[in-house]
């Protein structure tokens, strides 16, 4: 029999989700310890699972060193002698400041002097998106009482400009020479730290919302405007090609959203370019493109005429020039708001290149 059982769990797992086989070890266990990061919530589980559980300190890896090696030593024992019953132990599989199994079970051994009989055993697998998880329980630890006193006091509106600010270096990251760089993935993360903290502020909101309300509202959306993945068999639709299901996207969405007008909820502060694109898209797929392209056209014959002597209808034709970009664009389904930023740091690259002289580079 062993001596002592780890059962590493993984931290990016909520508590209390165990496979049959851990939770089969955990009730059968004459002892257990938790030297769980999440050692309350663990706890909890265990109490509702009929299983006494010894807390350990586990504020650093010393402090559980030495827990351990007392319930190890029979310390742990009412009378102060040890016990043939092996311990079973609850500890993260991976920890920011505490070791893992074998880093752990190498300083016990070390600090008992001898050998121990252990064994290890897997019963929490992580799934795709669980690290998410570990996100939300590090920005509850920051935004709750006794945690960083800069979270605590931030706001949705406080927040806004560093949202606007990570979602443009997350394109310029996009936009240059490695996008599925290690960079990328670092701008990625702070961008997912934005929608985090605003889904913890959310949670002391009037009407509260969690993170995994938003995650449910996107959910519900995909399964809605893609019913030829996710439509019962019999009642999926057939789309063909790229556009069937762009078209089909936005039929649903105007039968869930009905517009009053064209722009209604495109963004006031979205570059005049992508609301142009934008515009465009919707009104090709409402099948009034062609009346506007039509009544645009008397607007360029009439500003032809008065851009001799109208400056303002000069600018009127400059515009009426760029927009038929834009109609172009949207039809081939590219988007000239990226082209332009690629367009800009060319400029920007070649003009630097130009204005260093041979002194300069000496």
């Amino acid at each position: 029999m062993s001596e002592l059982v780890m059962l590493p769990v993984s931290p990016l797992n909520a508590a209390g989700l165990l496979t049959a086989a851990g939770w089969d070890c955990l009730r059968s266990a004459g002892r257990v310890a938790v030297g769980s990061i999440a050692a309350d919530s663990w706890e909890a589980h265990l109490r509702e699972a009929g299983v006494e559980a010894h807390p350990l300190d586990a504020r650093s890896a010393a402090a559980l060193i030495d827990g351990l090696v007392g319930l190890l030593a029979g310390e742990g024992e009412a009378d102060g002698s040890a016990t043939d019953d092996p311990l079973v132990l609850l500890i993260d599989s991976e920890h920011p400041f505490l070791p893992g199994p074998t880093a752990l079970l190498d300083a016990l051994e070390a600090r008992l002097g001898r050998r121990l009989d252990a064994d290890v055993r897997f019963a929490s697998p992580t799934a795709p998106g669980s690290a998410v998880v570990e996100s939300v329980r590090i920005m509850h630890a920051l935004r709750s009482p006794g945690g960083d006193v800069w979270s605590a006091e931030q706001t949705h509106q406080s927040l806004a400009r560093y949202l606007l600010e990570e979602t443009f270096e997350v394109l310029d990251e996009l936009e240059g020479p490695d996008p599925d760089g290690p960079t990328a993935v670092e701008e990625f993360g702070d961008l997912l730290f934005q929608l985090v903290f605003h889904a913890r502020i959310g949670m002391e909101s009037a009407s509260p919302w969690t993170l995994d309300d938003v995650a449910r509202s996107l959910n519900r959306k995909m399964y809605r405007r893609n019913p030829h993945v996710f439509a019962p068999e019999d009642e999926r639709t057939e789309v063909g090609t790229v556009q069937d299901v762009v078209d089909q996207w936005h039929a649903v969405k105007s039968a869930e959203k009905p517009r009053s007008h064209l722009g209604e909820g495109i963004p006031s502060a979205l570059p005049a370019l992508q609301a142009a694109f934008k515009l465009i898209q919707r009104a090709r797929t409402g099948g009034e493109l062609p009346g506007i392209l039509e009544h645009l056209e008397q607007v360029r014959i009439a500003a032809e005429s008065a851009a001799p002597t109208d400056p303002e209808a000069a600018i009127t034709l400059d515009a009426l020039d760029l927009l038929a970009v834009v109609v172009r664009a949207e039809e081939h389904d590219r988007d000239p708001e990226s082209a332009l930023r690629r367009l800009n740091r060319l400029i920007d690259s070649v003009g630097t290149a130009r204005s260093v002289s041979p002194d300069h580079l000496a």
